[in-house]
């Protein structure tokens, strides 16, 4: 086997590219895959039995990831509604929902369960109760997964799927619930489940979360707004179970064997049997996996023997274990990143040999993790944190003690854990000041750099040019410094993209129930948001309030605007005060950066969300434009001339007739978008316009039946109507009869329920409408 070493690298780059044109049959991973191959055969000199035994490897993987594609797929039928199932992992309980992962005992199918706590006393005994491994009978809706609205939003029916589950069942009534027999699997969880348990009864408020992350590896636990601060400095992979952390294991438990008496061959085989276990209990992330997988194989090695494989080799070996047992996991971000950081970590060992100073070889390091990830984060994340190398310089030395220090505590708290808190008391302060310093540092602007979502040209770019810059770096040193701007030269090409388009956009973004507009100008000009949608805001008791619950300008607009590449609002647009045009702006304003603000005058008293934009405006430096009839700007060929509120309106009592209505000339056509206006609304417009036909109409009011009225419709006289509503929304919108009455003047009628995002894309005077089915 010896012409195995430092060659199954290759092998697993096949296997990779073989997988991946099963699971998204495109002609780029089958011409990579021959591209690779050439490669082997005019640059690695290759013979013909490993080409032949690659191209098995190949196949052998292909074959095996279409069966997993071609098997994921329901026998469940919508209509079923009686189920008895098997719970497969820790429940979950945030505010009044409870979640848990379970397996169809008919089917043998996985479900993704939620349930609505309806009391307080029912969660508390909900939290007391361990449903883990138990079968439970139960009746309930089966529903789907909710796909992607929209671009950049994050896919839950994509991301389930990929999990082999299908179905989201709403839990109605759960008849009973009875333990099975013993099975080590879940034994192990269970265990795990207890661990968690003991640390959050045991720990201090403030280490609890950060323990249990690092030793158990869920990070559900920390707060949500301390997450996306450690994601907005780069450091949120410290949160995790990492590589070091296993090692750093291995080795304490090797030594700790070797004190009290184990031989060297005794004490590996001990660990050994206990790492599978080791990483059930963590998880089962693909860190962990491919870090008690690697390090098992070096342990062997050493153990029996063996011959000595490269570590490439082995995290090549490792990788291909992985990915043969479960095809799937190569969509799943953990696992792009954990291997890759890994192998260019031992690519770059050989240009690491020749530092010296600790302070560089550190830099060097952190710089080359994250460019080996560089198109990976920029398509998942679109944005790169600007103070990440900082960062990761203050926190690795601090989570490098917190980790043994926790594991020391968690030992002893079982001796002692009356005096647990006086243990954990310099960490519980080190721990609330770290906290406190991030989400301060998070609140900095421009602590993120927006790129926006890599094309296909770009990503090819990055992959073809990243290796390059390593290559370089490594055989011509007298050229390193000049090697950085390869990586520049690749973001500023990307970051300046926008700048140096010829297109336009008017996109009707899919918010659900309620309107957000986006108009970019071409060049990147200008670039307007009209209205931001928004999730209705119920009263809620205490015990109810959701960590993680969704919001449409956190969740929705502004990864949708991230993934565009969209790096400053110059103008936000608030038509009026209802939630569902200004309830994500709060969300808009924190992640970027606005230019100015316009709302509509109005005699009427602010509500509570306008207020909390005001205040939050004041804190940014924003200014805050009352507008009505006569305001308006020009943008090169683009014209916007406010038409409402008048003077009649203002003073009005009612909130939707005093919405901001906007005429524009934007890419050739004319545009009337109309907010929330209403009978009495459309009536004052034809009464102070002298002229209101257009091109596109925003039909006011998502089509409800109190707008788009007759006499509006015939003097505007549309070629096409756009209507955003949400879908199977609890109002009915659009109204049958308004789209009667579009229907019967010709009008073509698009609608956000239906055909998802509506964008026209322009140039000079000229365009074109592109629908994105949701």
């Amino acid at each position: 086997m010896n012409f195995l070493y430092n060659n199954i690298l290759y092998f697993a780059v096949a296997a990779l590219l073989a997988v991946l044109l099963a699971n998204f049959s495109s002609l780029i991973f089958l011409l990579a895959l021959i591209v690779f191959i050439f490669f082997l055969i005019i640059v690695k000199k290759w013979t013909i039995p490993l080409l032949l035994l690659l191209v098995f490897i190949g196949a052998i993987f292909f074959y095996r990831a279409h069966l997993d594609v071609k098997n994921n797929f329901s026998s469940l039928k919508s209509t079923q509604t009686n189920f008895s199932l098997t719970i497969m992992e820790t429940t979950k309980i945030d505010g009044d929902k409870w979640t848990a992962v379970a397996k169809d005992n008919q089917s043998d199918e996985k479900l993704l369960l939620h349930y609505q706590l309806n009391t307080f006393q029912e969660k508390l005994d909900v939290t007391e109760q361990s449903f883990l491994g138990n079968t439970c009978v139960l009746s309930g809706q089966l529903a789907q997964p909710a796909a992607a609205a929209n671009e950049g939003m994050f896919d839950y029916q994509l991301y389930l799927k990929r999990q082999s589950i299908h179905w989201v069942l709403q839990v109605k009534d759960i008849t009973s619930c009875k333990e099975l027999s013993f099975d080590l699997l879940s034994a192990i969880k269970v265990l795990r489940e207890q661990g968690i348990a003991w640390i959050e009864a045991v720990f201090s408020e403030n280490t609890a979360p950060v323990a249990i992350a690092l030793l158990f590896g869920d990070r559900d636990y920390i707060a949500s707004a301390i997450q996306n601060a450690y994601q907005k400095l780069g450091i949120v992979h410290l949160l995790a179970i990492s590589g070091s952390h296993v090692l750093l294991l291995i080795g304490l438990g090797y030594y700790f064997l070797l004190r009290v008496g184990m031989t060297k061959e005794r004490s590996i085989t001990i660990i050994l049997l206990i790492l599978p276990a080791y990483t059930v209990l963590t998880g089962l992330s693909p860190s962990v996996i491919r870090a008690v997988s690697t390090a098992s194989l070096m342990l062997l090695q050493r153990r029996w023997r063996l011959s000595s494989y490269s570590s490439i080799d082995l995290l090549s070996i490792a990788f291909l274990g992985y990915l043969f047992l479960f095809p799937k996991i190569v969509t799943d971000i953990g696992f792009q990143l954990s291997f890759i950081v890994s192998l260019f970590l031992l690519l770059s060992t050989s240009i690491l040999k020749g530092e010296k100073q600790p302070v560089k070889i550190y830099l060097l390091t952190a710089y080359f993790c994250e460019l080996s990830v560089l198109p990976f984060l920029l398509s998942y994340f679109y944005e790169l944190p600007a103070l990440s190398l900082f960062a990761n310089l203050v926190y690795i030395p601090l989570f490098s003690i917190l980790l043994p220090y926790f594991i020391l505590v968690f030992f002893l708290s079982f001796l002692l854990p009356k005096v647990t808190i006086a243990f954990l008391y310099p960490i519980d302060k080190i721990c609330q000041l770290s906290d406190w310093l991030v989400t301060k540092t998070a609140d900095i602007p421009y602590i993120t750099i927006i790129f926006g979502k890599p094309n296909n040209l770009e990503l090819i770019l990055y992959f073809c040019f990243i290796p390059v810059f390593f290559c370089l770096y490594e055989a011509l040193p007298h050229l390193r410094k000049r090697a950085f701007l390869i990586p520049f030269c690749l973001l500023l090409f990307q970051y300046t993209g926008e700048f140096w388009s010829k297109y336009g956009e008017v996109t009707f973004i899919n918010v659900g129930q309620g309107d957000s507009i986006l108009i970019n100008e071409p060049f990147n000009r200008g670039t307007y948001i009209i209205d931001t949608g928004g999730t209705m805001e119920y009263q809620k008791e205490e015990w109810q309030e959701r960590e993680n619950s969704y919001e449409v300008g956190e969740d929705t607009l502004v990864p949708y605007l991230k993934s565009k590449g969209i790096t400053k609002i110059d103008k936000l647009v608030l038509t009026h005060g209802d939630m569902d045009h200004i309830g994500g702006s709060v969300a808009l304003i924190k992640s970027i950066p606005v230019k100015q603000i316009l709302m509509p005058k109005s005699s009427n008293q602010p509500n509570d969300k306008e207020k909390e934009i005001w205040e939050l405006a004041r804190q940014k430096n924003i200014p805050v434009f009352f507008v009505g009839e006569g305001d308006g700007w020009t943008n090169g060929n683009s014209v916007f001339q406010i038409i409402a509120p008048g003077r009649n309106t203002v003073n009005s009592s009612g909130e939707n007739d005093g919405s901001i209505v906007i005429s524009a000339q934007i890419g050739g056509l004319s545009w009337l978008f109309t907010g929330d206006i209403e009978e009495n609304g459309e009536e004052m417009l034809l009464a102070e316009q002298s002229n209101l036909e257009t091109d596109v109409l925003k039909v006011a009011h998502h089509g409800s039946k109190t707008s788009t009225t007759e006499a509006f419709l015939e003097e505007v006289n549309p070629d096409i109507a756009i209507i955003s509503a949400g879908k199977n929304n609890r109002y009915g919108h659009p109204d049958k009869g308004v789209l009667k009455r579009l229907q019967a003047k010709k009008i073509i009628v698009w609608r956000t329920d239906v055909n998802g995002t509506i964008s026209f894309k322009f140039s000079q005077k000229k365009g074109t409408f592109f629908l994105q089915q949701p």
